[in-house]
């Protein structure tokens, strides 16, 4: 569908709401027979108005069909958003169409934590390019710990250098 008659619909419901609306609040007005005969009128307007939407809906439906193709952002792929949400920014691959998703802070953890684990699953399968990048992090699972203290040495008493006055003075 072209942009044209999206635009044609929205205007057209846009209209018969407004009717609608306008009808209602001189029915609640008037008396009588005009009370009658402005009730009739925003009847047909707010049928007339449920159609529009219904039709533009399934425009829009039919207009958006299918997954977007789109890749981050290189200015500013994620961001904070009003009212506590975390926003992650794309555009289409043509560039046409920004692409944003929010998230609620939990939310954001999750993904952020599922998108780490899909990064080294991935990466371990294409030969380990990260290791460079994750360097604190281990590159194995099973690589064993290392160790911070020599096993078998007692900490000494003694002041570590430059730790009491003569150290400040010197």
């Amino acid at each position: 569908m072209n942009p044209d008659r999206l635009f044609d619909l929205a205007a057209e419901f846009a209209q018969a709401t407004g009717n609608a609306e306008r009808h209602n609040a001189y029915a609640a007005c008037a008396t009588g027979d005009e009370h009658t005969e402005h009730t009739k009128k925003a009847s047909t307007w707010t049928a007339l108005a449920a159609r529009r939407r219904e039709e533009l809906r399934t425009a829009l439906r039919d207009a958006t069909h299918g997954a977007v193709r789109a890749v981050p952002d290189h200015e500013l792929p994620v961001a904070t958003w009003r009212r506590g949400r975390i926003e992650v920014r794309a555009v289409t691959t043509d560039g046409t169409r920004a692409v944003r998703v929010r998230y609620t802070p939990g939310q954001a953890l999750e993904t952020g934590a599922a998108l780490i684990a899909c990064a080294a699953i991935t990466d371990e399968r294409i030969g380990g390019t990260l290791t460079r990048t994750l360097a604190a992090l281990p590159s194995h699972l099973h690589t064993p710990p290392t160790q911070t203290e020599p096993i078998g040495e007692e900490p000494t008493t003694a002041k570590p250098t430059g730790a009491g006055r003569e150290g400040r003075d010197a």
